[in-house]
């Protein structure tokens, strides 16, 4: 898997370590191998999960508000977080 098949505010979810099967946001990227991963609950904005590529799995689905707040630089909250997963990630979207 490439980082340029992966966007900011992308879903993905964890194949791989004990947070197998979670669903989390993509807020960075980093060396284009790994990523800050977020869910506004375990993993905040203030404390990203850094994870390796090769270990998530890459949805279809994007949060495109959030992801035009974190490229412009503006701050999102965990809340806006919860709700976009909780709307993105449905068997339909994926």
């Amino acid at each position: 898997m490439s980082v340029v098949n992966i966007s900011m505010g992308q879903l993905v979810t964890s194949v791989a370590g004990r947070d197998q099967m979670q669903v989390y946001l993509v807020v960075g990227i980093k060396n284009n191998k790994i990523l800050s991963l977020v869910n506004g609950r375990e993993r905040k904005i203030a404390n990203p999960k850094q994870k390796n590529i090769r270990h998530v799995n890459v949805l279809k689905s994007i949060a495109k508000g959030l992801a035009e707040k974190l490229q412009s630089g503006m701050k999102i909250t965990d809340e806006e977080i919860r709700q976009a997963i909780q709307v993105l990630y449905k068997p339909d979207n994926l």
